[in-house]
């Protein structure tokens, strides 16, 4: 599903509820069916009158006359009716022959006039409950004239005057009026409600943090998708479990006690910054899983807590990201230091022994040369990664000779190193679509790497080939190698091994993020392939000279740690200009 797919379904849905909300809302089902059952026991209880042993009147007689023939099978079908979906038979057949059986009430059975006009009252009532108002005052109207008719013309003894049928016309009004009132409050009511529960169901399915709501107690009642991804588990495994057997939050060493009330309501209230408190769980691997979690009671008029609403917020990534900051800040320190100090050594020398001899002034001049190339590179390379950051670095996409640029580069290492480097690729092969300058630097950074981490001065393998609309590098050690998750990272800014490693390497830990941030600027993508002892493979697709690679920018970067800590909030990334 596309992102826009995302974004219309919600839209339609919300169209859809306004449209319902305009039409009003359904009639109540229940109030129609229990309607229904009161008329047919009318009628029937009507029928077993009219059939007890005796001799009524001419009136009575066509009264129950008509019950038998007419109203109670027609109260039967109301009956029927009122369980299918279509309605309309029932909304408006029944109260109709509710008002015709009242009129012949007062029209033929003596001394029930005042009862048969209450009972029009009533219908009219209930259909102003069920109907909009047209269809009330039309039954309102009806209801009016029948009375009328039947006051006028019924051959009943009982007559009802003017004054009495003006009291009853206004009653009607007054119904009407009331109860479509009570009618369009309950509606807006009802619709806000309908879209308070929606805006409610969105904002917790698309929110970052997760959310679980437990009782008092602390079993869970529900949670958000966010807080099935934290706990690895779907609602239906979450929902009815205690709180402390699905999260098993801690802080510090101490797992939280939920025996006595959620320790978070008390702790929560200490957090001045409102940001949460520092805790951690084991995930279902067993690893820690750092997060921020909150608590907010919801009580009743007395103040008990009926409610606890928990926020969840994973830190994992923000936590790698500090260590890996903090790391990176270590080892470049290191790395820092260590030609400075050969630079500041030979300095000092030169400056307290001015006799030396000149093949040992010589030798201390080169060394003092050597280590600042090597401060420099360093340097470059953490300006290029600020560079990279800050999006300030652009590729020129030009066809460039991938076969020239690995003879020069790989030309130039063999002279300078001595080491041992087998080539594979073909002088024909294809252009690719690249910047000069960044492709010499990925040719660079990762035959530094690969020279770097190969064991005993073992040779490197570097191959080329040609792959229908793309062109392939590959550039293989037989060094260290790595596992699964560090074969994902190791791509990843400030990214380093475990620090045995880096001390015994050396790097700052950026040298591939730089790899992967101007391959992708390229339109081309990076792949690793490692086992630990078994070495280290990185392939590095370009799109061949003439085709249509992903159209190349401005570089963004990896997130830095404030970015990373934006991203877990859920604020947006503003859009590049």
């Amino acid at each position: 599903m596309s992102q826009s797919d995302d974004c219309r379904e919600p839209g339609a849905a919300l169209k859809l509820r306004l449209v319902r909300d305009s039409q009003g809302p359904p009639p109540d089902g229940a109030a129609i069916r229990v309607a229904a059952y009161v008329r047919v026991g009318a009628a029937v209880a009507l029928g077993a009158v009219g059939s007890v042993p005796a001799q009524p009147s001419g009136t009575l007689s066509q009264f129950f006359l008509l019950l038998g023939l007419i109203w109670t099978p027609w109260a039967c079908v109301i009956l029927f009716a009122a369980d299918r979906p279509d309605r309309r038979l029932v909304l408006i057949g029944g109260p109709a022959s509710d008002v015709l059986a009242l009129f012949a009430v007062q029209w033929l059975v003596p001394g029930f006039a005042g009862a048969a006009l209450a009972g029009y009252l009533v219908v009219v009532g209930f259909t102003a409950y069920t109907l909009r108002p047209p269809g009330a005052w039309l039954m309102a109207a009806a209801s009016l004239s029948l009375a009328a008719v039947a006051a006028a013309f019924g051959p009943a003894t009982d007559r009802v005057d003017a004054p009495m049928l003006g009291a009853i016309a206004v009653a009607m009004v007054a119904t009407v009026a009331l109860v479509d009132r009570t009618r369009l409050l309950n509606q807006r009511v009802a619709a806000r409600s309908s879209r308070m529960e929606g805006k409610a169901d969105a904002v917790l399915a698309r929110v970052a943090d997760g959310v679980v709501v437990t009782d008092a107690a602390g079993g869970i009642l529900e949670c958000n998708p966010a807080a099935e991804r934290i706990v690895g588990l779907d609602s239906e495994n979450v929902v009815g479990r205690g709180c402390a057997a699905v999260l098993g939050l801690r802080i510090g060493e101490q797992a939280l006690d939920c025996s006595g009330g959620c320790p978070l309501l008390g702790l929560a209230g200490r957090d001045e910054v409102g940001l949460g408190l520092e805790t951690w769980r084991l995930d279902s691997w067993g690893r820690r899983q750092p997060l921020l979690a909150n608590a907010e009671a919801v009580c009743d008029d007395r103040g008990r807590v009926l409610e606890v609403v928990h926020s969840l917020r994973d830190v994992t990534r923000l936590k790698q990201a500090e260590e890996a900051k903090n790391l990176f800040l270590a080892t470049s320190s290191h790395e820092l230091k260590t030609p400075l100090t050969v630079i500041k050594g030979f300095a000092d020398m030169l400056l307290t022994f001015p006799d030396v001899d000149s093949d040992r002034r010589r030798e201390a001049l080169a060394a003092v040369s050597r280590r600042a190339d090597e401060l420099g590179e360093i340097i470059e390379r953490l300006l290029l990664s600020s560079r990279i950051e800050a999006g300030r670095v652009e590729v020129k996409m030009v066809d460039v000779s991938l076969s020239a640029v690995l003879n020069e580069r790989v030309g130039a290492l063999v002279g300078a190193t001595g080491r041992e480097i087998l080539t594979e690729w073909d002088e024909t092969l294809p252009h690719v679509a690249a910047d000069p300058h960044g492709l010499v630097t990925v040719v660079d950074h990762l035959l530094d790497n690969a020279l770097k981490y190969s064991p005993n001065r073992a040779p490197v393998v570097v191959r080329a080939v040609e792959e229908g609309d793309v062109v392939r590098l590959v550039i293989s050690d037989s060094g260290i190698g790595m596992d699964s998750e560090q074969a994902a990272h190791c791509t990843d800014k400030f990214w380093q091994a475990e620090s045995t490693d880096v001390r015994r390497f050396g790097g700052t830990g950026i040298g591939l993020y730089i790899v992967r941030s101007l391959v992708e600027a390229m339109g081309g993508r990076i792949e690793v392939e490692s086992a630990p002892g078994s070495g280290t493979t990185f392939g590095v697709l370009l799109a061949r000279a003439g085709t249509s690679p992903q159209p190349p920018g401005a570089l963004s970067g990896e997130a830095s740690s404030i970015r990373e800590f934006m991203r877990q909030i859920g604020v947006p990334e503003r859009a590049s200009r």
